[in-house]
């Protein structure tokens, strides 16, 4: 089972349904998060991005918050909306988040987590799984926090073995992690650094136990990555930049409808684009040209030309 990771201001509802349309393989997708807030109102603007009509991939909503009231405000409405899962986001590394203990800010305060799981899970319909990383400043948060996990029944837990102050650089801990698997009561769910085919086949035999795999930012460079997963292959590299090339593109039209400005169209696509160029051996080279255009015209005129002609890495 494969899915697709949260990733705030890339992963929306638009980027899930034009890849549902292009490629398989993704079997569910974790939102990116939902800030908990106060008012039936303010749950329902900020959770605009689950809204149940606008989603064609099966989706579980994250939340983010450190307030178990609020949280159970959020899943009555949810519930509502006929969500029968949630995530609760205890992984986010953003500094302005962990130091308001929300987020991996919470990793080192286990009775606090203790708390609110207390105070949240009999008074919610769905079912919770967390999503969490080793620790904020330290590894060794991990193994304060198991017990505690393990006192209450989580759907599963998600893994990103770095800890928050790494963000996403250097390496993951898979020496740590191996340690606590055998610790964990919990189905335990990997996320990091899966950006191709032998990614995914180091992962699998450092960690045979494990059985799903979430897949985040490698997602933008090798979307077809789930598939390659699945069928254990490659695709050629012409078929793979057909595929890819109608992708995009599709997502550049659906952005535009959105937002129906130009300037917030190309910003988002060239956000995007650091992810997208890793795709390529070039990458600097051509994060530089897509980040220096201005419309929408020369952005596809050099999407086109970028990815009917680099030279595109391999699994």
């Amino acid at each position: 089972m494969i899915f697709l990771a949260p990733l705030h201001g890339f992963t929306d509802f638009t980027f899930r349904n034009v890849y549902q349309r292009h490629y398989s393989g993704i079997d569910v997708a974790i939102s990116p998060f939902i800030p908990l807030t106060q008012g039936e109102k303010g749950v329902i603007r900020k959770a605009k991005d689950v809204c149940p009509e606008w989603n064609k991939m099966p989706v579980i909503p994250q939340l983010l918050g450190n307030d178990s009231t609020l949280f159970v405000l959020a899943a009555k409405v949810l519930a509502n909306w006929g969500y029968e899962k949630l995530n609760w986001n205890l992984g986010c590394p953003v500094n302005g988040i962990c130091r308001k203990k929300r987020g991996s800010g919470l990793l080192p305060f286990p009775e606090l987590i203790r708390d609110i799981l207390e105070k949240t899970l009999p008074n919610i319909e769905q079912q919770l799984s967390v999503k969490i990383r080793l620790g904020y400043k330290s590894e060794n948060e991990i193994y304060e926090l198991i017990p505690v996990l393990n006192d209450f029944p989580l759907e599963y837990i998600i893994v990103h073995p770095r800890i928050a102050t790494q963000m996403y650089d250097g390496n993951v801990n898979h020496a740590v992690l191996s340690k606590c698997l055998p610790l964990f009561k919990h189905e335990i769910i990997y996320n990091g650094d899966i950006s191709s085919l032998s990614d995914f086949k180091n992962m699998k035999q450092l960690h045979p136990t494990i059985k799903k795999w979430m897949i985040g930012r490698g997602i933008f460079s090798n979307p077809e990555l789930p598939e390659l997963i699945k069928n254990n292959n490659l695709l050629s590299v012409k078929n793979a930049n057909d595929h890819f090339l109608t992708f995009i593109l599709d997502y550049y039209d659906e952005v535009y409808k959105l937002k129906n400005n130009e300037v917030l169209t190309i910003n988002k696509i060239k956000d995007l684009w650091k992810y997208i160029s890793i795709r390529f051996t070039n990458s600097t080279e051509i994060f530089g040209i897509i980040s220096h255009l201005n419309s929408l015209k020369s952005i596809k005129e050099s999407t086109i030309e970028i990815i009917t002609n680099y030279p595109l890495k391999l699994n």
